[in-house]
């Protein structure tokens, strides 16, 4: 957990759990500790939970990924939070399409309408897992799939799911089809969303600053400056939701 710096924020603030991506195999530190000082520096109380990884499977990191937004609403870390949202990097991007949607799959047990994230933002995200190349679905989802569509979070967005900032990269295999998708099924559901591709960078890019976190270089992170510019606009995209003050 990572809480706004200083004293610069006072009364409620938002709060974010950050998801990040690595297949299911791995947690990326530039993905889950970089993006939450990002957003902990302007003002957003942000979360990084210790999702399980292989050898455990679905529903395990989604159970998780709960589990982290649950906490983030209880209260019970002592930090006074306003509106709660979602960020999610890859994998960690799919599991927050889910958390966004509502959508409980059929392996969750004791799972009934949990709450929905107040925002949310996918970094290259997974819309579908049929939109992926059939080796990607294989290796890292191929316990999902006798789930069939339940794990692909476009296939289930209605009126209710929360405006959302969608980023991604045209030279990311896995991501750029999937960015249309991410605009096409909230925009038909008449709920906001605002999607980027940039041009530059690859797949796990992360902050694409080309900073390190947890002591070593990430083998996906490049430093893309014009791709880091999704980040000022996420920022202008919150705040013309009023999640951030002005």
């Amino acid at each position: 957990m990572l809480d706004p710096a200083g004293d610069r924020f006072f009364g409620p603030r938002p709060a974010v759990l950050v998801l990040p991506g690595g297949g299911v195999r791995e947690l990326p530190p530039h993905e889950g500790e970089g993006c939450a000082r990002r957003l902990s520096g302007l003002g957003i109380h942000a979360f990084v939970p210790s999702c399980r990884l292989l050898p455990d499977r679905f529903p395990a990191p989604l159970e998780d990924a709960r589990a982290g937004s649950d906490h983030i609403r209880n209260g019970d870390h002592g930090l006074d939070v306003g509106r709660a949202g979602v960020i999610g990097s890859g994998a960690g991007g799919q599991l927050a399409g889910l958390l966004m949607t509502g959508r409980v799959l059929s392996v969750e047990e004791g799972v009934a309408d949990p709450p929905r994230p107040d925002f949310a933002i996918p970094a290259y995200a997974p819309a579908g897992l049929d939109l992926l190349p059939p080796s990607v679905v294989e290796n890292l989802h191929g316990d999902l799939l006798p789930l069939e569509d339940e794990p692909s979070p476009a296939m289930h967005v209605d009126a209710s799911p929360c405006p959302a900032f969608a980023w991604a990269t045209a030279q990311d295999p896995p991501g750029q089809p999937e960015a249309p998708e991410r605009t096409r099924a909230p925009a038909a559901a008449a709920v906001p969303v605002e999607s980027h591709v940039s041009p530059g960078g690859g797949h796990g890019i992360g902050l694409a600053g080309g900073v390190e976190y947890g002591g070593e270089p990430h083998t996906c992170m490049a430093r893309e400056p014009h791709t880091a510019s999704w980040t000022a606009a996420c920022a202008a995209r919150l705040r013309r939701e009023d999640v951030l003050a002005d």
